[in-house]
């Protein structure tokens, strides 16, 4: 199974879910139960994620978390009768050595064979914890309700300001974006009592989305130039309404940033237009999903890494 085809398949359920006008990549589907994870309580990443949201929301399961056929056995239990499984993906990596057209190892000028490695798309079935006989209610452990940490999403703003300056109220005439060739970030912001915007939330979630952007820069992980999927430019930021894969990764990456952060709210745009947008784009492009996924995880981890480090 080729890696297009892979993908056409995992990406069903998302596509479903937009089609029934539900956006996976929104916070209404983790409140209680949080993001994807293992049966052991590793967090899903990448599509993974998005894959088992969608998942969550089509079948109303009451737990986010996934367990192997395997597993389900080795822990003593069964698969209910009529489950169906969910296809999650993982990247494995083969490394071979290099051979001479004679069938020799070929070596480096230190005499140590010369490596190549070969990455290729693994699927993987999954059982939600809910479809097992493991399932129990009373054990699960469903996420507490907690305040809005402010004082993080604060943080996260502040240390990347280091990296990239983000101008509140610079320019109060325009929407919120990121300007890749000047390198800085725009947060319209009115200097009074509720500083121009719904909520914290709202500002905060609006700032997360451009710092995304702003982690695509050539002297970062230098998205925008080399992001081109079958002769797309996914790199192309959001522009008048045409959703490109770039934009993908700003909302999948700040999806993920909000939910760090116990944020309640979904402030996706969710309107019908916007759902008939991507997917259109994405029943042409299934790809830019696993593409912004992966992306997107990258993004996140460099903003939450600068935190980390006390920001620069």
């Amino acid at each position: 199974m080729n890696i297009k085809t892979i993908v056409e398949k995992v990406s069903k359920g998302i596509m479903a879910c937009l089609e029934k006008g539900t956006i996976p990549w929104t916070l209404g589907f983790n409140g209680k139960i949080g993001m994807a994870k293992s049966f052991d309580g590793k967090q899903y990443r990448g599509m993974n994620r998005w894959i088992c949201a969608a998942a969550v929301i089509q079948n109303n399961f009451k737990t986010n978390t996934w367990v192997t056929f395997n597993r389900v056995k080795k822990e003593g239990g069964n698969v209910l009768k009529g489950s169906k499984s969910t296809t999650i993906v993982f990247w494995k990596v083969n490394e071979y050595e290099v051979k001479d057209s004679n069938g020799n190892v070929v070596l480096d000028g230190n005499g140590v064979p010369k490596t190549k490695v070969i990455p290729y798309l693994r699927t993987i079935p999954v059982f939600n914890l809910c479809q097992t006989s493991l399932y129990d209610p009373k054990k699960v452990v469903v996420k507490e309700e907690v305040e809005v940490n402010v004082d993080l999403a604060e943080q996260l703003v502040g240390d990347w300001n280091g990296v990239v300056p983000v101008k509140f109220g610079y320019d109060n005439m325009s929407s919120p974006y990121y300007n890749p060739k000047k390198d800085f970030i725009n947060i319209p912001y009115e200097d009074d009592v509720d500083n121009g915007w719904k909520n914290d939330e709202l500002m905060y979630k609006t700032t997360f989305h451009e710092m995304m952007h702003s982690t695509g820069h050539k002297s970062r992980l230098d998205r925008f130039d080399k992001a081109t999927l079958d002769g797309i430019d996914a790199g192309k930021l959001h522009s008048k309404g045409q959703y490109s894969a770039e934009e993908l990764v700003a909302e999948m990456g700040s999806e993920i940033l909000a939910n760090i952060c116990d944020f309640k709210q979904s402030h996706i745009e969710d309107t019908s237009a916007y759902i008939q947008s991507w997917l259109k784009c994405l029943k042409s492009n299934p790809e830019w999903l696993l593409y912004a996924a992966g992306k997107a995880e990258k993004g996140v981890d460099l903003i939450l890494d600068n935190s980390m480090e006390g920001g620069v």
